[in-house]
């Protein structure tokens, strides 16, 4: 009777698929999005600096920056980021906007709808099929209270940093 048990957990667990087929560190990457998204982060970050009422558009432009990248965090096989918190740039996960490059793996896409006020974020291991998930995150309204974000954003953009991409 309980190797029939055995047998039909195992079933069971094959059908329904026994856990997701994302890649840990493609769904690290999203997350990473997610963070920089949420109203906490923002309202620290140079985006409502230099784009007080901006869009998901805006932002996604922002984020790939000169000024957005320079907010990214480390990567994990940075040394000098060993002692920093748990939320690093995953290694051999790319970060591209508006569609998948056909020329690199795993990737994180992201795209924005500015009529719904979002920014999607798509990740894919190999971009010439669907990708593994699609999230959309709403890009909240935030104002920038941050005194240092704000000088940091004015001093980078004097000596030549950029704040949109695209």
């Amino acid at each position: 009777m309980r190797k029939h048990f055995l047998l039909l957990l195992c079933f069971t667990l094959a059908a329904c698929g026994g856990g997701s087929d994302v890649p840990p560190e493609l769904e690290r990457a999203a997350s990473i999005v997610e963070d920089a998204l949420q109203p906490s982060s923002l309202e620290r970050s140079s985006f409502p600096v230099v784009l007080p009422e901006g869009t998901p558009l805006e932002f996604v432009s922002w984020y790939f920056s000169t000024l957005g990248t320079a907010e990214w965090p480390p990567r994990e096989d940075d040394p000098e980021a060993a002692g920093m918190p748990d939320m690093k740039m995953p290694i051999g996960v790319s970060f591209v906007h508006t569609a998948p490059n056909v020329g690199i793996g795993k990737q994180i896409v992201l795209k924005w709808n500015d009529e719904r006020g979002v920014v999607i974020v798509e990740g894919y291991v190999d971009p010439l099929k669907q990708p593994m998930f699609v999230k959309e995150f709403t890009l909240p309204k935030v104002t920038s209270k941050n005194p240092l974000a704000q000088i940091a954003a004015q001093e980078a953009i004097a000596q030549g940093a950029s704040y949109q991409a695209f």
